[in-house]
C-alpha cells in the first residue's frame, strides 16, 4: 500500500477489503481502478477535475488538450481533451471510445504520438 497526500493505493485483489473499510468507517471516499491498482480517491476527485483546475488556472480550454491514456481511470479525462488518444496496450473499452489509438504498447505509443504532433500537428489525425 502506498499513501499520498490525496491518494491511497493497494493492488487487486484488495479492492474488496478497501471498500469494506471505507463502509465500516463511513468515509465518503471512491474507489478507482487502474488495471491491476485500486485507488482511494476523495469523492468528486479524477484526472478530469485535476485537468479542468489545472486548465483553468492557465486560462485554457480543454479543446486544446491531447491526452492519452490506458485503463479505466482514464475515461474521464479523456472524455474532455479536445483529441484523446489510447496506446496499444490500452483497454479495449478506452480504445472505443478515443479520438486515435497508437501502434505502440505504453511509452512507445506516448513517444508515437509526440512525433506525429511534432511533424503533423494532428494533420494526420484528420483533425
Amino acid at each position: 500500500m502506498s499513501v499520498g497526500r490525496v491518494i491511497v493505493a493497494t493492488w487487486h485483489p484488495q479492492e474488496t477489503i478497501v471498500l469494506e473499510t471505507i463502509r465500516q468507517m463511513g468515509l465518503e471516499l471512491q474507489v478507482i481502478l487502474n488495471k491491476g491498482a485500486v485507488m482511494v480517491l476523495p469523492s468528486g476527485i479524477n484526472k478530469a477535475t485535476g485537468l479542468a483546475a489545472a486548465l483553468d488556472e492557465m486560462q485554457l480550454s480543454p479543446e486544446n488538450v491531447v491526452g492519452i491514456g490506458d485503463a479505466e481511470n482514464d475515461h474521464d479525462f479523456l472524455n474532455i481533451c479536445g483529441y484523446s488518444v489510447a496506446v496499444a496496450n490500452a483497454l479495449p473499452t478506452l480504445k472505443e471510445r478515443v479520438d486515435f489509438v497508437t501502434n505502440g504498447s505504453r511509452g512507445d505509443g506516448v513517444m508515437e504520438l509526440i512525433e506525429k504532433l511534432i511533424t503533423s500537428d494532428l494533420a494526420e489525425f484528420g483533425h
